[in-house]
């Protein structure tokens, strides 16, 4: 198997994930937030349904788009029309499916190509890595959730 046939699996199962939990979370408690900087499930299934269009041109071109205050408010922006949980899970499948047709397609010979990412100061990253990133944003966000799911009282296993 290619590593990126294995890229595509793990992104579509990070994504049935995350997504199956977040639809577990009732409706009146999706944009709860428990407190502080923490973030809502709605807000954080909003990020996955529009993170993935930053990476695409890293991915297909090797070029790190700008990450300026200005750029992430338009991301915030986009997300912000997602109303409903829904709505984000809708948006966040074309975007993996795109994706993962970006990842199938990926040369082997661009694996190693490093990129400069604009977070902790100026992350060197190989694309195999980045190809990796949506996955692992994920997976990220799906503790995030069960976890506000366990405040909520949720104990099963989504």
């Amino acid at each position: 198997m290619r590593y990126q046939d294995q890229l595509v699996r793990q992104t579509q199962k990070a994504l049935d994930d995350v997504c199956r939990s977040a639809l577990a979370v009732s409706e009146d408690k999706r944009d709860w937030s428990p407190g502080g900087a923490a973030r809502s499930v709605l807000d954080q299934m909003r990020e996955l349904a529009v993170a993935i269009d930053w990476l695409k041109p890293i991915a297909l071109d090797g070029e790190v788009p700008s990450f300026t205050d200005h750029d992430r408010l338009a991301m915030r922006e986009a997300s912000a029309r997602l109303a409903t949980v829904e709505d984000c899970v809708e948006q966040a499948r074309v975007q993996v499916a795109e994706w993962c047709g970006i990842v199938a397609n990926f040369p082997d010979e661009r694996l190693m190509d490093e990129v400069v990412m604009p977070f902790g100061g100026g992350m060197r990253m190989n694309l195999a890595d980045v190809l990796g990133l949506p996955a692992w944003n994920m997976t990220y966000h799906l503790g995030q959730i069960a976890f506000i799911q366990l405040l909520l009282g949720d104990r099963a296993m989504h």
